[in-house]
């Protein structure tokens, strides 16, 4: 199959993802928030050489990036955004590196809200796990640089999260 997508050489699409949505990070999150920032430091020391799992923004991310393949040009770049600082976003570098992904660009604020750096990404579209930090972008009400930057929520959806549907007769 021959695909010809015409772009225009600057135009890129800047997806921000942040380190909870690209992987799995539900267990040192419950430490942190059930043990507190020591145990949660503790954690990642013990498991800097354990590669995270993919977590739910894995699967697009990654399809993202093949289209710089398909079209043999980068028509798409992808941040990463986390609060760790460097020393705990060494374990999502690796994890990066581990499966290949072809992300160059993050940032790790130390705990700093990670949207306050969207506009300096030239950020299109941001995906997080979290409602607040998506909203905040959507809503625009605490910073003009938000305009223009389209927000998602993603989230694994569970058998239990689905509505359910009455039977058909």
């Amino acid at each position: 199959m021959d695909i010809n997508i015409k772009m225009e050489s600057s135009s890129k699409l800047v997806v921000c993802i942040s380190s909870t949505a690209l992987f799995d990070c539900n267990e040192s999150h419950t430490i942190w928030k059930r043990d507190g920032l020591e145990a949660y430091r503790k954690h990642q020391r013990e498991h800097a050489d354990i590669p995270l799992k993919p977590g739910v923004g894995f699967p697009l991310v990654r399809s993202l990036l093949e289209l710089n393949k398909v079209v043999d040009k980068p028509v798409v770049d992808i941040v990463l955004v986390s609060r760790n600082d460097t020393e705990f976003g060494k374990r999502i570098t690796e994890s990066i590196n581990n499966y290949n992904l072809a992300i160059k660009q993050m940032s790790f604020t130390c705990g700093t809200d990670v949207t306050n750096y969207l506009p300096a990404w030239k950020c299109d579209l941001f995906l997080s796990t979290e409602e607040e930090q998506v909203r905040k972008v959507l809503s625009g009400i605490t910073s003009d640089p938000f305009e223009g930057i389209a927000a998602g929520l993603i989230y694994n959806l569970t058998p239990e999260l689905l509505p359910v549907q009455p039977a058909v007769l």
